[in-house]
């Protein structure tokens, strides 16, 4: 092809035919240019190919990354749940007689109280996106603004755990250990039949003679102690916020995961 063209140039040169041959040349000027653009065009579709495969497989991880972190999240507003009720109780246990309060119920409802759940999500495909800067290769706009905010959005979920964690571990466990014998209320914990089938110990494995030997305690001062109602009403407030916060975490993890379903089907 090559020489074909060399041969017309050379012809028209001969010829003296110098006006076609100034066509000719821009003639050959605009194939160049034109097949420059059609090589550029293939890339740039070939480009775009690979970056919506990518995408996929970004997506799909997303998806899972963040279907795990629904299913954490709603898991710690459950137990939440069951801290708020375990603090009802309690506050209803301190009106009542003491002949008519279940001791494994209270010291149930105790161990319950110094639970600290915290939400701690998995984000190594979000981070790793962020950080590499292929954040690009999502085309949904949304969906992206939604995954760079992500973590920024957890700071005031993480600020209220952490005032939980304060209290409980700084203030509540010392009331209590102060003013009650914790051993039954810790043995709640083995109470868990799952989890006493893991536990190799013989001598643990008779839960029903362990418990024995644990000494029952006296709790008319602890449920009759002005502090312990305190700190019960502020352990109440700083839990039903947090599953506030927490509430607020779940449907925006729910909204990503719409997003990524969308982009998906498409």
């Amino acid at each position: 092809m090559i020489k074909f063209f060399r041969r017309i140039r050379q012809r028209l040169l001969t010829e003296n035919k110098s006006g076609k041959y100034l066509l000719y040349a821009i003639g050959e000027i605009v194939l160049v240019v034109i097949g420059i653009l059609i090589a550029l065009q293939i890339d740039t579709w070939n480009e775009e190919r690979l970056n919506r495969e990518q995408e996929r497989q970004i997506l799909s991880q997303l998806s899972k990354e963040y279907t795990s972190n629904l299913k954490q999240i709603e898991q710690k507003i459950d137990i939440r749940n069951e801290m708020l009720h375990s603090c009802f109780k309690l506050l209803q246990f301190r009106k009542e007689k003491p002949e008519l309060i279940d001791q494994d119920s209270l010291d149930a409802h105790l161990f319950r109280i110094t639970i600290r759940p915290t939400f701690d999500p998995e984000l190594s495909v979000s981070n790793e996106l962020i950080n590499s800067g292929k954040l690009y290769l999502i085309e949904n706009s949304d969906l992206r603004n939604n995954v760079s905010s992500y973590s920024s959005f957890l700071s005031e979920l993480k600020e209220e755990e952490q005032a939980i964690f304060e209290l409980t571990e700084k203030q509540l466990i010392p009331f209590i250990r102060e003013n009650y014998q914790i051993g039954r209320m810790m043995m709640v914990l083995l109470d868990d039949k799952e989890l006493r089938a893991k536990i190799t110990s013989g001598e643990l494995r008779n839960y029903d003679s362990l418990i024995s030997l644990v000494q029952i305690s006296d709790y008319r001062n602890l449920l009759g102690h002005p502090d312990f109602e305190d700190y019960l009403l502020q352990l109440f407030s700083y839990t039903a916020y947090t599953n506030d916060q927490s509430t607020g975490v779940k449907e925006k993890t729910i909204n990503i995961i719409d997003l990524i379903e969308t982009e998906l089907k498409k």
